[in-house]
């Protein structure tokens, strides 16, 4: 049995690699993105952006990102598989079943989805902005379940593939998804 490479991993920004919500010139990533970035990288998985501005500073990511779209191009809104088709087609990839988009938003589920990309949504990422990521930690133990699992059930009700608290977690998906493909 061969597994099946997957040739590209689309990061939705906000809410994956940053908070839910990152001021439009500002990048302020997430802890565990450059590492997530860096094993793709090492693994010869090409990685690309969807962003949401095209003016926004990307120099930490440069080394470590393949292509980017905008959400402001001249493409219909997500969750229209526009935007993911077109930055996998950036990236070349041969077939669009083996590319991944991750995103912490129903939309951009939805909008890989459409495009026939496998999805994987980050349930913390996205929802620890809206709650404060300073805060999280002060927050009761019932009240943390409680936000990852209405941000893990609003993916998964978006069709999610896999739903993670965050990006750290993404290589045990990306296993999964190439043995699945391996056995389709």
């Amino acid at each position: 049995m061969t597994t099946q490479p997957i040739e590209a991993v689309l990061f939705d920004l906000a809410g994956t690699l940053t908070a839910a919500q990152p001021a439009p010139t500002e990048l302020s990533l997430l802890p565990q993105a450059l590492p997530a970035l860096q094993r793709l990288k090492q693994n010869g998985i090409s990685a690309g952006l969807l962003l949401d501005h095209s003016d926004r500073q990307l120099a930490p990511l440069e080394a470590l990102i393949s292509a980017t779209a905008y959400t402001d191009q001249q493409l219909r809104p997500l969750p229209a598989p526009d935007l993911p088709a077109m930055l996998a087609l950036r990236l070349r990839a041969q077939a669009l079943n083996h590319c991944v988009l991750v995103s912490g938003n129903a939309e951009g589920i939805r909008a890989g989805l459409n495009a026939g990309l496998w999805t994987i949504g980050t349930a913390l990422s996205g929802a620890l902005d809206r709650h404060g990521n300073e805060r999280w930690s002060t927050l009761s133990c019932e009240e943390q379940d409680r936000i990852r699992l209405q941000a893990t059930m609003t993916l998964m009700n978006a069709g999610a593939h896999y739903v993670i608290d965050d990006v750290a977690e993404l290589d045990s998906c990306l296993r999964d998804i190439e043995l699945r493909q391996a056995k389709a």
